[in-house]
């Protein structure tokens, strides 16, 4: 089962074949170690004792015997003739490997170059866009059907953009690779209508970092330029209480594991839960802890008394030191329990994805948890430097465009598996009748995916189960909530 599935990373992937040849590398270079020693030995024997003793009694056999050894020892097909050769491939498969990923490298940089570049252009002509939307505007004040075709236009375009981008997911791609550089073509069109003044204090504005052609760096400039009006502050006090909701009881094995964290992410996504985190205690010794981190539930550009909010989408993406959400997300681990050493997996749809990879990815928190594994379902995370002793599963639907707002792909590691799978037209409407990427987007769309991850018997994933055993157990597991509440 999972045929629908495309599997990358992991145990399969392109990086572990390159960590093959490096392994294989350093086996033929020991050998040749070992073959030039051997050489070495061999040509001691020509000198020793024993063969001079035997020289006096028959001389023509220790000639052929001495002959022999030193055909064995530097000979066309000797010790240290072979180990040169197994030397030189070694020396060639290391740096065929320097030489793959040197290139895949400068490949990926020219194309975030390529994909900045046009968006920079298009913004570019935003003040010709706005000017010929103003004529357009305008005229339609003294013709009715003009009015009647934009007023059908605007009804119509939100739903066709959807159905557009969701049957098109390449487009996708494209705009969110494309967005920095729009966003700052756009902004430097208008200031330079005032001249360099007016460029200069865009630049200001942004802390310096206008103009970029770094990701994160043009988002840092995008929360600075916001900061001016009060929005995408990661600012606020709250505290975590765990909730007087009774602890549930449900079961964790090897052939639900996935499934049930996207299960229990929708429910966590509920209104009725917002603000709130769960903590699963799997049994064992020690036990296990799978701590479950909610997707966006806020969309307000302004810090209220949720920090779920998009205020922490957009500081998250920007790469910050730290959130609001990842401090109180560890407050809440403190709460239940969980000790340094309890092996932690880190699990969010949406949101939830992007604060667990960049949990995972804080060195200060690795005195304080064990977080051995993170599960990720619509999280764009790709840009994050999770260790390499983490466990990465992170699933995306083709058609939605979330996990791809980081404009990055997903590494291609051997702790790193990405699981993507195009979803249907049945599986990408909505309840309100349209096809579109909010739909895709959806836990019900990642509880299936997940589920055909579980019936999955390939190797990757396998070697995935193998690698987060401890998650499971036979007896019930139990999951207790916590709430993050704002400061009275």
């Amino acid at each position: 089962m999972g045929d629908d599935l495309t599997i990358s990373g992991g145990a399969g992937g392109i990086t572990a074949k390159y960590d093959d040849m490096l392994t294989y590398a350093g086996v033929l270079d020991r050998a040749g170690d070992g073959l030039r020693t051997a050489s070495g030995n061999l040509g001691g024997l020509v000198v020793s004792g024993d063969l001079a003793q035997a020289v006096v009694l028959c001389p023509i056999e220790v000639a052929e015997a001495e002959a022999a050894i030193v055909a064995a020892a530097t000979g066309p097909a000797g010790a240290l003739w072979v180990s040169g050769e197994l030397e030189v491939s070694a020396r060639f498969l290391k740096s065929s490997v320097d030489a793959y990923r040197f290139v895949d490298e400068q490949l990926a940089n020219l194309e975030e170059l390529g994909y900045t570049a046009t968006g920079w252009a298009l913004g570019s002509t935003a003040p010709a866009v706005a000017l010929l939307g103003l004529v357009v505007w305008g005229a339609s004040k003294n013709d009715p059907r003009l009015a009647a075709a934009l007023e059908a236009l605007a009804d119509q375009a939100p739903a066709q953009f959807q159905e557009t981008l969701f049957d098109n997911p390449w487009m996708q791609e494209a705009l969110t690779r494309m967005a920095p550089g729009m966003a700052q073509g756009v902004g430097f069109s208008f200031a330079g209508l005032l001249g360099s003044k007016g460029i200069l204090a865009l630049s200001n504005a942004t802390g310096g970092r206008w103009p970029t052609t770094d990701y994160p760096e043009a988002i840092a400039g995008l929360i600075a330029l916001a900061g001016i009006g009060g929005a995408l502050q990661d600012t606020g006090n709250f505290h975590v209480t765990k909730t007087d909701r009774d602890p549930r009881e449900f079961d964790i094995n090897a052939g639900n594991i996935v499934s049930t964290i996207f299960a229990e992410q929708g429910l966590l996504g509920d209104t009725k839960s917002e603000g709130q985190v769960q903590v699963v205690k799997v049994p064992g010794d020690p036990p296990s802890f799978i701590v479950q981190i909610p997707g966006t539930q806020d969309w307000d550009p302004t810090r209220g008394d949720n920090p779920v909010d998009f205020t922490t989408n957009v500081n998250l993406m920007a790469m910050q030191d730290s959130t609001v959400m990842e401090a109180k997300v560890a407050e809440a681990m403190e709460a239940a329990g969980i000790r340094p050493g309890d092996p932690v997996m880190l699990t969010g749809h949406s949101q939830g994805g992007i604060t667990a990879a960049a949990m995972a990815s804080d060195p200060g928190l690795e005195g304080r948890f064990n977080i051995t594994s993170v599960v990720t379902g619509g999280s764009p995370i790709g840009r994050f430097d999770i260790p390499d002793d983490v466990s990465v599963l992170s699933l995306e639907h083709d058609q939605d465009i979330v996990p791809k707002l980081d404009g990055a792909d997903n590494p291609d590691e051997p702790n790193w598996v990405t699981v993507a799978r195009e979803l249907s037209n049945d599986e990408g409407t909505g309840s309100d009748g349209q096809r579109g990427v909010g739909a895709a987007h959806s836990t019900r769309n990642y509880q299936e995916t997940g589920a055909q991850i579980d019936a999955s018997t390939t190797a990757t994933m396998e070697r995935w189960r193998d690698q987060n055993a401890q998650f499971f157990s036979d007896e019930p597991s139990t999951a207790n909530r916590y709430q993050i509440s704002p400061d009275q």
